[in-house]
């Protein structure tokens, strides 16, 4: 089975889709993917800290993390004094920590545990947990289960006779299998080099 080594910039793209999607849950998570991978890719970062920690910030905010936001925000402003809306959110996260009778001296201390509740979805909690367990590989397949899987060539089509997929089974129950070779290094560019106009609109903030 392939495995796909994130940098920070995977995380965060993938983070900055979920907070489009005003799924914060899953904000919070690939954020905090994306600094910890940053921490380790310095000082050649495929992206800067700042980016992650406004969208980290207003995530944590939005679950209900608001001592955490500001921490978060004061960073931010620390290390991009220019940015555009962090002075302002520093200010924002502080009035409303007054409206809940927060003492200005304790803004910034007894930071409380993290909240990140997920939002309901619909689907079975144990069915949910097992999908995403199988997605990260968590699921092992016992050594008797993998001694059945093999690869063939689907030619079940005119055309695939002539230009075969190449099927490999990764498990049974239940079913998942990998398709190689499918499309080439160009058609993939091509694709990529025609989605990244899509890709950039979803991305405004």
């Amino acid at each position: 089975m392939l495995n796909f080594l994130f940098v920070a910039k995977d995380c965060f793209e993938i983070g900055r889709s979920a907070y489009n999607a005003e799924d914060y849950y899953h904000t919070i998570i690939w954020m905090e993917a994306a600094q910890e991978r940053l921490s380790s890719e310095m000082p050649n970062g495929s992206l800067e800290l700042s980016d992650i920690l406004e969208y980290l910030a207003f995530s944590l905010y939005k679950q209900g993390n608001l001592k955490r936001a500001l921490l978060l925000t004061e960073q931010l402003y620390k290390i991009a004094p220019n940015h555009p809306r962090a002075k302002n959110n520093i200010k924002w996260y502080e009035d409303l920590l007054e409206e809940e009778g927060v003492r200005p001296i304790d803004f910034r201390r007894n930071i409380p545990p993290l909240i990140n509740k997920r939002p309901d979805d619909g689907l079975d909690v144990r069915e949910r947990d097992m999908y995403e367990a199988l997605c990260r590989n968590e699921v092992p397949v016992s050594v008797k289960e993998t001694s059945k899987l093999y690869c063939y060539y689907k030619m079940d089509r005119s055309f695939l006779r002539l230009a075969p997929f190449k099927v490999e089974i990764l498990r049974f129950s239940p079913l998942a299998v990998l398709f190689h070779s499918v499309m080439s290094d160009e058609e993939v560019t091509m694709i990529q080099m025609l989605a990244m106009p899509r890709v950039l609109s979803l991305f405004c903030i």
